[in-house]
């Protein structure tokens, strides 16, 4: 479950009308732009400094009562690969049908449910997302059923895939070979207005250094705002790649504790501490254990929610089997639009 609708000290991406037609379908746009200057330093006295950009554009039309779409169409720098190839890429592309009361079908690209940070930058409670979307896998490609009643909703996925054509790979589109899908099941118990836990689930085939193995994923998060000024967020994931080629299964775990408090003053503002603990263990190769400790302060400047001005200060070790525990720090600064 992807905290989307959970509003930080930024608001969370507004709609606003782009063209309404008197008896036909109405259309919003939304979107963001994001500037980022980081600063790295480790033991060794290397590092590295600079802007780093990120912008979306957001385009929902609500066809019917029952029929509605969505497309965002994204331009940033290809996170997984490092790549800087400034193009515009279709991070969503999907339809909604609303068949009964509480039944939806969704078919396209989407993101997927999995999860708890989110996926946006202005859903975030930091700069940045910490360590543990890397195992979120990758937006889905197919079809995805959700079912609610109450305070419950269950959505089934079936997908092209979840860890793509390796671990971290960015998307998850083309053919596949017969019956090679990712089947995920996730399950959101809202507990009123103290949050709500979430249980994920998902198998996925074709995986794996022999490319017909299983890879398995199981998550458990929760939100708790036992005040309106706090909320806390956790997540336990754990993920296993079985090799079919003989080699050692991949698995990797992680764990995540945060807290946001918004502040009683005149600027709107909040401050986050986080901390989060991964382990991927890559079969025949390396154990990467990675401890990262994270605050952040997110402010309102302008006198609108519409923008915000945020700084983070993280401290981050990685220990390997070949190598003695190494640290690094880092400071980021951010201005981030809403529109």
């Amino acid at each position: 479950m992807r905290i989307r609708s959970l509003v930080p000290a930024l608001a969370c991406l507004a709609a606003a009308p782009l063209a309404i037609a008197a008896d036909g379908p109405s259309v919003k746009f939304d979107g963001f732009v994001d500037t980022v200057y980081s600063i790295t330093n480790n033991e060794h006295g290397g590092g590295s400094t600079g802007f780093n950009y990120a912008g979306k554009l957001g385009v929902s039309a609500a066809i019917s009562d029952k029929v509605s779409a969505q497309v965002d169409l994204n331009i940033d720098v290809d996170g997984s690969t490092g790549v800087n190839d400034n193009g515009v890429t279709s991070r969503q592309a999907y339809g909604v049908w609303k068949v009964i009361d509480g039944v939806e079908l969704k078919t396209g690209k989407f993101i997927s449910d999995y999860g708890w940070t989110a996926a946006y930058a202005p859903g975030l409670y930091r700069i940045n997302g910490g360590l543990l979307p890397t195992l979120y896998g990758v937006d889905q490609v197919g079809v995805n059923a959700k079912y609610s009643m109450g305070d419950l909703a269950v959505a089934l996925t079936v997908a092209n895939g979840f860890f793509g054509e390796g671990v971290g790979a960015g998307n998850q589109d083309g053919t596949q070979d017969n019956e090679a899908y990712a089947v995920g099941l996730d399950v959101v118990y809202t507990l009123g207005e103290m949050g709500s836990v979430n249980l994920e689930l998902i198998n996925d085939s074709d995986v794996g250094d022999g490319e017909d193995g299983n890879g398995t994923h199981i998550g458990v998060n929760a939100t708790l705002t036992p005040t309106k000024e706090l909320t806390v967020g956790a997540e336990i994931i754990s993920q296993t790649v079985n090799n079919t080629d003989g080699g050692k299964d991949d698995q990797a775990t992680g764990a995540m504790v945060l807290a946001n408090f918004k502040l009683a003053t005149a600027m709107p503002m909040s401050v986050t501490g986080q901390y989060s603990f991964l382990d991927q263990d890559s079969g025949s190769t390396s154990d990467t254990v990675k401890n990262e400790l994270a605050v952040a302060l997110l402010t309102n400047p302008a006198g609108t929610d519409k923008l915000g001005a945020n700084l983070e200060l993280s401290y981050t070790t990685v220990e390997t089997d070949s190598e003695d525990t190494e640290y690094s720090i880092g400071l980021a600064g951010e201005i981030l639009y809403v529109f």
